[in-house]
């Protein structure tokens, strides 16, 4: 090898190199805090972040953050929790700094573009409530627990494994009160993934214009807007919507407008894909009666309710609409596999396309070729436990293609000859058929 291709190769080692550091931080680290390692770890995360960096955090509590350092390319800066499995280097480590959470006091909020959150652990089916790597907690009615884009351009941001803890009720009300995710200015590539939302004190998701965003693995307990305030599960409209994807998340409770608010008035391509989940009134359970559980706004501004593709979701007690009769203005909505169990007979007044649906004490078949019902029969292991998966095969389903034939648990669906109905795919442990999560979360 000639003396020219050795130094580009030694130019580009060290390029990479210095692009791509591991960085640690860790609450009440003494050593020379240069970030270098366990032992002389920051304390918190430095004001001023290195594009291409990971740094691993350890258990702790830090304050909350604005992520504003420069975009550079399509850099990325990662933030991860440290576990055992993944912390960077062993020089300093210990194990207790990899159980229990890196807790935030103060909103995350991201005014630059390629950013990675990570807390590695928590979150999802199987552990809806527990095990996050990360906490975030924002008491202030006045803010997002994330915020994307509010000040700035935001683009390319994931976050996961997190549990967002809200102030409780707002009555603030207006711009951003105390929602969890709050998303502006038609940002791109936003991800939030299995993450744990109570005590939300407006919109757990709220969205004036984002293209691209990805909402999964998402357990939606609590949110308790009060004195008149305007809230819903996700409200969508204002800004430029593009493609919105709501997937594998837990809904246990309804206030204010209603589930999830869909307006494509701004881009009537836009789609919302609806998939893979479960929306579940518990006993004793308050929620309010509005404009339902999957709908939009009544269309009397202008808002439309159009390319809502509902597919194998879980209705579980839902005392209201499932799928709502509000929006005057709608068009090429359809739904196909879902499961209502011990719930008000949807109306499909709003969805032209419907079929394969399958009903249990939730009224008839509604005249659809493939619907199928029942009296009574409860098909689920044990939903009062959160345990949302079958006990056995449903008539067999539409058989998508996909990303919408893999369930939360990442299960292929329809792998035995049967693509179940609802969230879950029946799984009896005979050679399943299992997504690896890293190509499911790509999907």
């Amino acid at each position: 090898m000639n003396k020219t291709i050795i130094g580009i190769c030694f130019s580009f080692l060290f390029a990479f190199n210095a692009y791509a550091a591991n960085q640690f931080v860790r609450q009440g680290a003494t050593g020379s805090g240069n970030g270098n390692d366990w032992n002389n770890a920051y304390t918190s995360l430095p004001s001023t972040l290195t594009r291409g960096d990971t740094y691993y955090i350890a258990a702790g509590n830090y304050p909350g953050r604005t992520f504003n350092t420069p975009t550079s390319g399509t850099s990325v800066i990662t933030i991860k929790k440290a576990v055992e499995s993944d912390h960077g280097t062993d020089t300093g480590w210990s194990s207790s700094y990899g159980t229990g959470q890196a807790s935030f006091s103060g909103m995350f909020d991201f005014t630059t573009s390629y950013w990675v959150v990570d807390g590695q652990t928590g979150g999802g089916a199987g552990s809806w409530n527990t095990g996050f790597g990360f906490k975030i907690t924002e008491t202030n009615a006045s803010n997002a627990i994330v915020r994307v884009s509010y000040s700035g351009t935001a683009n390319n941001i994931t976050v996961s494994h997190v549990d967002m803890q809200g102030g409780g009720g707002s009555g603030q009300g207006g711009s951003y009160s105390n929602d969890g995710l709050a998303i502006y200015k038609s940002a791109t590539n936003v991800t939030l993934s299995h993450a744990w939302m109570h005590g939300i004190g407006r919109c757990p998701v709220f969205i004036t214009g984002a293209k691209d965003t990805i909402l999964e693995h998402i357990y939606v307990e609590s949110f308790n807007p009060i004195n008149g305030v305007h809230a819903e599960v996700m409200s969508t409209g204002q800004d430029t919507m593009g493609d919105l994807t709501w997937r594998y998340n837990l809904v246990t409770t309804i206030k204010s407008t209603g589930g999830l608010m869909w307006d494509n008035s701004t881009n009537t391509a836009a789609h919302m894909y609806v998939y893979g989940n479960i929306f579940y009134k518990p006993a004793g359970a308050n929620w309010d009666v509005a404009n339902g559980v999957i709908g939009g706004w009544t269309g009397g501004n202008g808002e439309k309710f159009g390319n809502v593709w509902v597919y194998n979701n879980t209705f579980i007690n839902v005392d209201q609409q499932s799928l709502s009769t509000f929006p005057n203005i709608y068009s090429n909505n359809i739904a196909y596999n879902n499961l209502f169990y011990n719930s008000t007979s949807p109306d499909f007044g709003k969805f032209g396309t419907h079929d394969y649906n399958h009903f249990i004490n939730a009224g008839g078949t509604h005249s659809e070729t493939n619907g199928t019902s029942a009296t009574s029969g409860d098909p689920f292991v044990n939903f009062v436990g959160l345990d949302f998966r079958l006990k056995a095969d449903t008539t067999k389903g539409n058989s998508l293609a996909q990303p919408y034939n893999i369930d939360p648990l990442g299960t292929v669906r329809g792998v035995n000859g049967v693509f179940d109905r609802g969230a879950f795919e029946f799984n009896n442990n005979t050679n399943p058929t299992i997504m690896p999560p890293t190509l499911l979360r790509t999907m």
